[in-house]
């Protein structure tokens, strides 16, 4: 892996020192050396890591890692709505006994593998763990892929407070909404003329950032340019930026 000083290098801005930004989303449990990985971030200024679990293997590796300033969500996403279902059950578990594991994700709906899993089964693994979420008092990291209404429509039947929406592919209405209610939307580092136009709909404030890494980003590190390019459409700093998104992870998460 490059070290910090080559990887910032690559930017084209410079940073401040003691900005502080935060991965609202990624998969540390998928890299070769999730340690190094997160050190090396933190060397970075990517002080908040979460890193979420999809099935029960993944969640278990992310209850290990989360510790210091990783922190973890636990789920079953669609892919393992059937296969895993029976791992729901454990999930509170994983939340009582490490104060750093924050919330149940990534769990959503995702019609491009119905073909795998029937919606059926999606939406039941879905509204399991919505419920558990509301039982436990601890927000969601939902993943809609070509869903996002019946996501949102499920999220309010079932009175979500705090709900992110990782790797948000909306548009302008449902950026309001997602604002409207309280929730977040989360940025990755894929650019897209439909989510820029989402994003000047909504206040700052109602924004986070995310790499996805490996899956999508590289590293955490990736994070720092989707701060910046979030600066950029709201015309304020990347360090203000920066820490605004922190303020809202820190907040959303009672970290």
């Amino acid at each position: 892996m490059e070290g910090v000083s080559q990887l910032v290098s690559k930017m084209n801005f410079a940073i401040e020192e003691g900005v502080e930004f935060s991965d609202a989303h990624c998969h540390l449990d998928l890299f070769s050396d999730p340690e190094r990985v997160a050190s090396e971030a933190r060397k970075g200024n990517v002080g908040i890591i979460i890193t979420a679990g999809s099935n029960a293997e993944s969640n278990l590796r992310n209850f290990r890692l989360a510790k210091g300033g990783v922190y973890g969500v636990v789920g079953l996403s669609p892919d393992f709505a059937s296969s895993d279902s029976a791992q729901i059950e454990h999930l509170a578990g994983f939340l009582k006994t490490n104060r750093n594991i924050i919330g149940i994700g990534e769990i959503g709906l995702d019609a491009t593998i119905i073909s795998e899993v029937e919606m059926d089964a999606q939406i039941r693994a879905f509204e399991a763990q919505l419920d558990l979420a509301v039982d436990l008092h601890v927000p969601v990291v939902v993943h809609a892929r070509k869903m996002i209404g019946e996501v949102i429509r499920i999220l309010k039947e079932k009175s979500i407070e705090n709900a992110v929406f990782h790797y948000f592919e909306g548009g302008e209405e449902e950026a309001r909404t997602v604002e409207k209610e309280g929730w977040l939307v989360s940025v990755p580092p894929v650019d897209s003329s439909r989510r820029r136009r989402a994003l000047r709909e909504i206040g700052i404030e109602s924004i986070v950032a995310e790499t996805d890494s490996p899956a999508v980003g590289k590293t955490p590190l990736d994070v720092i340019k989707v701060v910046s390019d979030i600066a950029v459409l709201k015309g304020v700093s990347t360090e203000e930026t920066g820490a605004e998104t922190t303020k809202t992870i820190k907040e959303y998460f009672y970290i």
